[in-house]
């Protein structure tokens, strides 16, 4: 019984928040806006922030409530994504979180190894070729075929690329033969999240190295993403470029002192905080420990004990104060990089930290019972993740993305924001 709900509440959250209307099949309004004609062949490039990553997952449904899809339908034109099957290339986290499991009605303990493959035949490339999980390498060198062939790139990574791109297609070759009129360039944040999401600090000397990584320095992606900009100016097509959200804007990201003042309610939850954490600046990603260790307690009937020191080398989704600092002073650097490559180009620039920084702003103080409990566990615009946007976060990165087109290219396209919801939607 408990898995029937969780699945309608899942599929209900996933489909419509907001009163957003998203076009199932690909077809443009009949409206025509001013700029319509400019993303009459529109191809975004990008990490799981443009494919419609949401709560971890990604499927059909949460791809056509990404802000690219959403900002193509709003001017008229055609967009189509692939069609990745219900439950999803991991089926996501649904909340409330309390339950523990995903779409898929598999328990999040479980390791997500599992991609239910495209829901139709889809000719690719389409419009949408972002990837979860890509950095800029992958971007620009990273195929169906060449994935395929590394024993070391994930399960899901080698499972997804096919549903995207053409066999031998990277994102930016696929983008290039279809002769865009517009590209939208949405990538650094695969090269932070590794590290974000386990709480360990490893610096690649190299995009292709095989010995584990966890972050890549910007100076390296300065020199990729230069590279994937020439290749778009060669097409002719304008385009816009995003920034790379800051890593100490995560909204999952709590100190161990915010988990201590919780400790009655967690211990309630079954899970015991220990003292260590008392006055912690410690960072700690708390959708990766606190609704697992809760599962784990209710199934076990035996209190989880949790720490919030950081244990060196260890994936304990642990980052110190001065960990997210180094994060974030290497998103500050991607960013100069994309805003400089923007502006040499005369592309348009799309600043995004004003959605994280309204997600952080609106979260207030921890709450586990409202982390387990409510059917947005991470406010108004973030998915049961921590992490990604949810349709409503979509939304907000469409218009940030549109007025920084109008700007730049005198366009018209809507700009139009959600509007606030009632703490009382968001966890009824």
């Amino acid at each position: 019984m408990i898995r029937s709900v969780v699945r309608r509440l899942a599929i209900l959250t996933l489909v419509l928040v907001a009163g957003v209307v998203a076009c199932d099949n690909g077809t443009a309004p009949t409206a025509a806006v001013q700029g319509a004609s400019a993303l009459s062949r529109f191809y975004a490039i990008g990490t799981g922030l443009t494919m419609g990553a949401q709560g971890s997952g990604v499927l059909y449904d949460s791809q056509v409530q990404g802000w690219a899809s959403l900002l193509a339908h709003s001017a008229g034109a055609r967009f189509v994504a692939p069609q990745l099957a219900t439950p999803g290339c991991p089926a996501p986290r649904v909340a409330p979180l309390r339950t523990g499991l995903r779409l898929d009605g598999r328990a999040i303990t479980v390791s997500d190894t599992v991609c239910a493959g495209a829901r139709g035949v889809d000719t690719l490339p389409l419009n949408n070729l972002a990837l979860l999980n890509a950095t800029a390498y992958d971007a620009l060198h990273t195929t169906p075929k060449s994935i395929t062939g590394a024993g070391l790139a994930p399960y899901l990574d080698r499972a997804r690329y096919p549903l995207v791109l053409a066999s031998t297609q990277s994102q930016v070759t696929a983008m290039i033969v279809q002769l865009p009129t517009f590209v939208s360039l949405e990538l650094g944040w695969g090269e932070l999240l590794p590290a974000i999401v386990r709480g360990r600090l490893v610096a690649a000397q190299s995009y292709t190295q095989s010995a584990l990584w966890t972050y890549v320095p910007a100076a390296k992606f300065d020199t990729i993403f230069r590279a994937i900009a020439d290749s778009v100016s060669t097409t002719g097509a304008r385009a816009v470029v995003l920034s790379v959200p800051m890593p100490s804007r995560t909204v999952g990201l709590r100190t161990g002192d915010d988990l201590w003042s919780d400790r009655v309610a967690l211990a309630a939850a079954g899970i015991t905080v220990n003292a260590d954490c008392s006055g912690s600046t410690n960072l700690i990603y708390t959708p990766a420990v606190v609704p697992v260790l809760a599962y784990i307690a209710a199934g076990m009937g035996t209190l989880r004990p949790f720490s919030c020191t950081d244990v060196a080398g260890a994936d304990d989704f642990i980052l110190t104060a001065a960990d997210v600092a180094t994060l974030d002073a290497q998103a500050t650097a991607m960013n100069s990089t994309l805003r400089s490559v923007a502006q040499s180009k005369g592309w348009a620039f799309a600043d995004l930290s004003a959605l994280f920084d309204a997600a952080m702003t609106a979260r207030g103080a921890y709450r586990s019972t409202a982390e387990l409990g409510c059917t947005s566990p991470y406010g108004q615009y973030i998915s049961p993740d921590g992490l990604h946007p949810n349709v409503a976060g979509h939304q907000v990165i469409a218009s940030i993305v549109a007025e920084s087109v109008n700007a730049k290219y005198g366009f018209a396209l809507p700009t139009a924001k959600p509007t606030g919801v009632a703490a009382a939607q968001l966890c009824p």
